[in-house]
């Protein structure tokens, strides 16, 4: 079966460009298909990304370029293409699937993200959607983000794929002398959506509590850079509490992971992070939100604990239970290691995502 491949790689690091590549270097998948791949990124930085410009938009013609000669001449059974849902992103993609519907060729979409409802009562939403969705089958990442494009597709064209992650080969984790602070971890990109400046404003209610706590900060700069967080460290009074790493990757990464005692990640977008699926293969409690896919990911009261986003005072208290009950969370940690080894693996992934293909055409 030949499929032409049009999705995100990395530069910039997100969860699509990170399962883009991986699909890219998948034996399994590439030994089950006949693959060609087409780079849909034109964003080099994540702060880039949703901006537009004319180096961008010469990017994106190189594309279409590209999709139409190999739709045309090289003629795939299947075009996968992760779709943006919403914005500008929508836009450009959707000159690539008239190139599908021209040529006549069957098609899917990959969702790694939502907002077609949302979007759906612009203008540009009202328009595009009906034109995109036509004829396209779609892959979603948990039946839980099928409430966006219901008013668009039927469920009986929609086939759902976790996503999966690499093995990191973690350490086993140390026991940490409980005199020592309890060591929380916020990795992602410095991004307000991401509830960074929530997780501050906990923090800013712990200090006083008597609990003994650090935060680290992990991530590259989005829309916030690293000054202006350290303002608001400074602002907040918890310079002597939180420690900003910058960007980690690979041992370092596994580092400020192996350190950590409880992961939160309390985000107000998201559809399935694949930060929660590292947090739980390295055996620790996560707190986050019920957001997008989370609940299905992070069982509250189960591997861990869910709260509502931006919601400060709540997002403390979690915080709190966790960091004064050592056998919860070590009972929670445990539990979504074994849940991440049953459902999260890159080769759980890898044999979802072929059944679905090869179920299509």
């Amino acid at each position: 079966m030949k499929i032409l491949f049009i999705l995100h790689f990395p530069p910039p690091l997100h969860g699509a460009a990170m399962v883009g590549q991986y699909i890219k270097s998948s034996k399994v998948i590439n030994q089950s298909f006949d693959g060609n791949y087409v780079n849909l990124s034109t964003s080099s930085t994540v702060d880039d990304i949703g901006k537009s410009g004319i180096r961008k938009w010469v990017k994106y013609l190189k594309i279409v370029a590209k999709v139409f000669h190999q739709g045309l001449f090289n003629r795939p059974d299947l075009a996968y293409i992760t779709l943006t849902s919403n914005g500008p992103g929508l836009i450009k993609d959707a000159g690539i699937v008239f190139i599908f519907q021209l040529l006549g060729l069957p098609h899917v979409f990959h969702f790694h993200n939502k907002g077609v409802k949302k979007y759906s009562q612009t203008l540009f939403g009202k328009f595009l959607y009906p034109f995109v969705f036509k004829k396209a089958q779609i892959i979603l990442l948990s039946p839980l983000l099928f409430s966006d494009i219901e008013n668009y597709v039927s469920e009986t064209r929609v086939h759902y794929c976790t996503n999966g992650i690499l093995d990191m080969r973690f350490a086993v984790k140390d026991e940490y002398s409980s005199k020592g602070p309890i060591e929380i971890l916020f990795l992602s990109n410095l991004i307000r959506s991401k509830g960074v400046l929530d997780l501050l404003g906990a923090c800013s209610l712990l200090k006083n509590s008597t609990v003994n706590f650090r935060l680290t900060i992990a991530g590259g700069e989005g829309d916030i850079s690293s000054v202006e967080l350290e303002k608001l460290i400074l602002k907040y009074d918890l310079e002597d509490y939180i420690i900003y790493k910058g960007k980690v990757q690979g041992e370092d990464k596994k580092s400020v992971f192996h350190k950590a005692d409880i992961f939160v990640h309390p985000t107000h977008e998201d559809c399935f992070p694949l930060v929660l699926l590292e947090a739980m293969q390295a055996g620790l409690p996560i707190i986050s939100t019920y957001e997008g896919a989370i609940p299905e990911i992070v069982e509250d009261g189960v591997t861990g604990l869910l709260v509502p986003f931006k919601s400060p005072a709540k997002l403390a208290n979690a915080i709190l239970v966790l960091c004064e009950n050592p056998v919860l969370r070590e009972a929670f940690g445990k539990a979504g290691k074994e849940k991440f080894q049953r459902e999260y693996t890159l080769e759980k992934f890898e044999n979802r995502f072929v059944r679905i293909l090869s179920s299509i055409n």
